[in-house]
């Protein structure tokens, strides 16, 4: 089969030819149809993850969509399934028991800990195969299974009531995922993102505002925020984010900053605030957000590109050249056989 590997930090990723990988107990092997580039994949190929040498190559590549082929388990050959960021955890660790295996502190992820779902073929734990609803088309349904889920997940943590005020810092794809789940869901939707394209495509989604983050007063003029969720990766909007927020607001944060922010104790006391982290989604967050997103459609834009433009997609990705979600469609010529390869 062919598949796309990162050698090293900052190196192209490079196709070729490899064994298709054998499903072992427990496991299915799964023929890859489609794949989104998530930027999480972007920030592993430029090594700006501290990832030790011994990591490498990296197979990359965690919101895949593909059918089963082999390998046994209660779903059968043909079925298609999700093939996400978070590959297996320690059934016995203390969050997996508690449903949040998400958590687990000894979690793999495809791509890092286990290889991608850049490749015509690729393995999934049956205990971790999420099944795709007939009425999610392949090329949309990639992206739904890392940026769509992390951020149905994020809003999951709230307690959302109709009719509350939404703020979403952030306008990429994770955003937008969000701007279609928020207005699902009842809410009224404010946006504020540096890159006036990206509010003109908050706006055509629905987002009832879309500012730039030097206009707080914008928002507090909307009515403020009782919910909002950021997905900036910068500690910058920490202030705007306290300073738009009503009385009991909900804040989750979802980018990934290392820098501290001056979190007050008597702003959180005196306005009964709660701050919150959150971190992809668990199987049971992937099913419900599968079966909502097939009754409601996001409307993301979904940019197709052919596998082997794997690095054309994600140099566009650095340079900020997207404006929804870039999909890799596969076209798998071969099939397992017991003898290897055959044509088909």
């Amino acid at each position: 089969m062919k598949a796309a590997f990162c050698d090293r930090p900052g190196a192209a990723l490079d196709i070729r030819e490899v064994p298709v990988p054998s499903p072992s107990a427990g496991q299915y092997l799964v023929r890859v149809e489609a794949c989104g580039i998530c930027h999480s994949d972007l920030h592993l190929q430029l090594g700006e993850e501290p990832l030790p040498d011994d990591v490498f190559p990296l197979c990359l590549g965690h919101e895949g969509v593909g059918r089963i082929v082999a390998g046994g388990g209660p779903l059968p050959i043909g079925t298609r399934v999700a093939l996400p960021w978070l590959y297996s955890a320690d059934p016995a660790s203390d969050p997996t028991l508690r449903g949040k295996e998400n958590y687990c502190p000894h979690q793999k992820a495809r791509g890092i800990d286990a290889p991608g779902a850049f490749a015509e073929y690729a393995l999934l734990e049956t205990e971790f195969a999420v099944e795709i609803p007939d009425a999610i088309a392949t090329d949309a349904a990639g992206p739904l299974l890392c940026a769509g889920l992390t951020a149905w997940s994020a809003l999951g943590r709230c307690d959302i009531q109709p009719g509350q005020r939404l703020l979403i810092v952030g306008a990429g794809g994770l955003g937008q995922y969000a701007i279609s789940i928020g207005l699902a869901r009842g809410l009224a939707v404010a946006v504020v993102d540096p890159d006036p394209r990206k509010r003109r495509e908050a706006l055509r989604q629905g987002a009832g505002i879309a500012i730039g983050p030097d206009d707080p007063a914008a928002i507090r003029a909307w009515g403020g925020a009782d919910v909002v969720v950021n997905f900036a990766p910068t500690a910058t909007v920490w202030e705007l984010i306290t300073g738009v927020v009503n009385p009991l607001s909900q804040i989750v944060l979802v980018a990934l900053v290392q820098e501290p922010v001056p979190l007050s104790a008597m702003w959180l006391i005196n306005g009964g605030h709660r701050v919150m982290g959150s971190s992809v989604g668990t199987r049971a967050d992937l099913r419900d957000y599968l079966h909502f997103a097939a009754e409601h459609p996001p409307s993301v834009a979904i940019d197709v590109l052919p596998f082997a433009q794997v690095n054309q997609g994600l140099e566009r990705l650095a340079a900020g050249d997207v404006t929804g979600r870039l999909v890799l469609r596969f076209e798998v010529s071969v099939e397992p056989s017991s003898g290897g390869l055959s044509e088909e």
